[in-house]
């Protein structure tokens, strides 16, 4: 049960003049789900850059043979079709192209641990960043989905729309409440 503030009661300045009384304001600093956003690039970039050292340290490992070895210690057959497809495109990559794409990894990584940083604090840049490191990469997810359509494709690619969609609703409302506000006071 909620009591009524009485008219006598002290108030800021702050409430005085904005009539705010307390409630919290939900534009002034990140949501839940920005939080959530920011957990879900936090994560994502702790196992890109894990991943982008793996493959850079151990650029002339036979990847081929380990991912054999992994199959069978989880109970699949290495020789049964996914598997086996995996298993020698694995092989058919050169220790530079490891340090390429274990390159590409860390440096995707550390810009997932910027937007992260971003969304979790807050500013306007790191929603501004999410919007289009993520938008970069509908067109590969779009042409990878058309390729081999699978549901975590599918389910990825409409996670990351919703994602820019909300961001890019979260600005333009941030700049009408702006440009209100500007032209009120």
């Amino acid at each position: 049960m909620t009591v009524p503030a009485s008219s006598d009661s002290p108030r800021s300045s702050e409430e005085s003049e904005t009539g705010n009384t307390g409630a919290r304001d939900r534009s002034a600093g990140p949501s839940r789900v920005l939080k959530c956003i920011a957990v879900e690039r936090y994560l994502r970039s702790i196992v890109f850059v894990a991943v982008g050292i793996v493959l850079v340290t151990h650029a002339h490992t036979d990847w081929g043979r380990a991912i054999s070895r992994l199959a069978r210690h989880v109970g699949l057959d290495p020789r049964s079709n996914g598997v086996q497809r995996i298993i020698t495109e694995a092989s058919s990559i050169s220790p530079g192209r490891y340090t390429l794409f274990g390159a590409f990894a860390i440096a995707f990584g550390v810009l997932e641990g910027a937007e992260g940083y971003g969304l979790w604090t807050g500013k306007r840049w790191g929603e501004y960043l999410t919007i289009f490191a993520t938008s970069l990469f509908f067109i590969p997810e779009i042409w990878e989905l058309a390729d081999r359509p699978t549901l975590l494709k599918a389910g990825a690619l409409a996670v990351n729309i919703a994602i820019v969609a909300y961001l890019v609703l979260r600005l333009r409302r941030k700049r009408v409440e702006s440009d209100r506000a500007r032209a009120d006071g």
